[in-house]
């Protein structure tokens, strides 16, 4: 978060006092996949959350006028829900060790647990009010990413949740067709009110897309949501 804010202040394009910044963030799936195995304590969700309030408290104090979207943590386990090639399964093993390497025959519950420790906590953050204390400063999750984690009933664990073609050559990293459906899902988010964002996937992209309307003219953040669900207009 320094170096951004360090190459928005020196970047002669950006107004960095008045300009208005949109920031999304999204991390914690290398603590996840590997940073786990070898530190339980760092890889916690509580690490978790405090690297996060880290990052964000950094934001608040040195970058004026921006909003922050928070995208939650990836569920790992989404590696094992696609169909994979042998290539794919040798990727897997190396970067993306504790899930793939390690073998335990209950890691899909540990993993599934700890993404869902890591949301929690994430959420906690962001609700505290912590970010909302400043007229030119907010968070707020845009939570899309969920409608990839792994279902709570045992037995669908392991069903499948992506076409492969949303996916790269491992497995893992979305492709570009991949990155145009995230974007779609993430923008639509930010045209829904807190509180009533939803995780529904989309079967192409662009199927769904959302506009300003006059009633909402702009992205929602937590204080503008709550007008406009008390009157149904945001200013």
């Amino acid at each position: 978060e320094r170096v951004g804010v360090y190459k928005m202040k020196k970047d002669r394009a950006v107004d960095f006092y008045n300009d208005w910044k949109v920031i999304t963030m999204f991390f914690g799936a290398n603590d996840l996949c590997s940073g786990q195995c070898y530190d339980h304590t760092g890889a916690s969700p509580e690490a978790h959350s405090f690297k996060l309030r880290l990052a964000l408290d950094y934001l608040q104090e040195n970058l004026p006028r921006a909003l922050v979207n928070l995208v939650p943590v990836l569920d790992v386990s989404v590696s094992v829900r696609v169909k994979r090639s042998i290539m794919c399964r040798l990727l897997h093993r190396f970067f993306c060790t504790c899930f793939h390497l390690r073998g335990a025959a209950d890691e899909m519950s540990i993993i599934t647990d700890l993404v869902r420790g890591y949301q929690e906590a994430e959420e906690l953050l962001v609700s505290s009010g912590r970010y909302n204390k400043k007229e030119d400063f907010t968070v707020v999750i845009q939570p899309f990413i969920k409608l990839f984690n792994a279902p709570i009933e045992p037995s669908r664990r392991y069903d499948e949740v992506i076409d492969i073609s949303y996916v790269t050559y491992d497995c893992f990293h979305f492709s570009q067709k991949g990155h145009a459906l995230a974007a779609n899902l993430l923008w639509n988010n930010m045209l829904e009110p807190v509180g009533h964002k939803t995780t529904v996937g989309l079967d192409h992209v662009m199927q769904r897309f959302y506009c300003p309307t006059e009633q909402a003219p702009y992205i929602f953040t937590y204080n503008n949501s709550v007008q406009f669900l008390k009157t149904g207009r945001q200013d």
